[in-house]
């Protein structure tokens, strides 16, 4: 009797520990959703907001069309259309259904081509969507039409690179270097750039200027190491090696290359 007034104890408790875990679980399931739906929402709030912004509000207010016309109710109509279309487009990217964004936005550019904001947004879709060479041709398009707009210079740059297209996205990034000499980001992305068209010359160059601001980056202090490796300037290269090691003493390839050059050196001394 006793072992069977005990079984019965274990029996309940296993059943109320069952009990548990499955209220546990639907608990932290439906916690999860709506953290998830409340984050989402609050996401898609935030885009929402980014375009009421004078980036976005304002779109108009460079144009020379807009000035000439400021009490035209027309044109005002239009800006709070497109503000509008900006809103919902928020809204459907948010829910990663771009088909609908897209089309949104495509509807109105169909009046108003080159309308530089709709199109910037049209573009990031198709950069989510992977569909790098129809945001090539979006910012191409804008270029032609403003051929000082630095940013626009940087996102056609971007696209040709993920493309690899190396050669054109240099060129590309040349041009909106020259508007903006020291512009770090621009640096970085060309010293990659030329190390990927093994132009290990212009890696240096661009990795040093780098580095002038960032002496203590690792991965433009390897660029610069591993290119004047290719070039066989053994002793710059271990010197540049050597950086690196002070800041991560346990790197082995580091040590690796430093002793393969310096057996090098001693051979061909020998």
């Amino acid at each position: 009797m006793e072992n069977t007034f005990f079984l019965r104890i274990e029996i309940i408790i296993l059943l109320l520990s069952l009990w548990y875990a499955i209220y546990y679980s639907i608990y932290s399931i439906r916690t999860f959703l709506w953290k998830g739906k409340r984050k989402q929402v609050e996401t898609s709030k935030t885009r929402t907001e980014q375009l009421q912004d004078s980036q976005h509000i304002n779109v108009w207010e460079n144009d020379d069309n807009y000035k000439k016309n400021k009490d035209n109710k027309v044109l005002l109509e239009d800006k709070m259309k497109i503000v509008e279309i900006l809103r919902k487009e928020a809204i459907y990217y948010e829910k990663w259904d771009y088909e609908k964004a897209k089309n949104l936005i495509i509807e109105w550019l169909a009046l108003d081509k080159f309308h530089k904001h709709l199109n910037l947004e049209l573009a990031n879709i198709y950069n989510k969507e992977w569909e790098y060479t129809k945001s090539e041709y979006i910012y191409r398009e804008l270029i032609e039409n403003q051929k000082e707009d630095f940013d626009l210079l940087k996102k056609l740059g971007f696209v040709l690179a993920l493309q690899k297209k190396y050669k054109d996205s240099i060129r590309v990034y040349k041009e909106a270097l020259d508007k903006k000499t020291n512009d770090p980001g621009i640096i970085d992305i060309l010293s990659d750039l030329m190390y990927e068209v093994e132009d290990y010359e212009w890696t240096i160059k661009y990795a040093l200027k780098y580095l002038k601001d960032k002496p203590r980056d690792i991965e433009k202090l390897q660029l610069q190491a591993f290119s004047l490796d290719q070039i066989n300037k053994d002793e710059e290269a271990i010197i540049a090696y050597e950086k690196i090691l002070e800041m991560q003493p346990y790197n082995d390839e580091i040590k690796w290359r430093i002793k393969r050059l310096e057996e090098r050196s001693l051979s061909e001394n020998s």
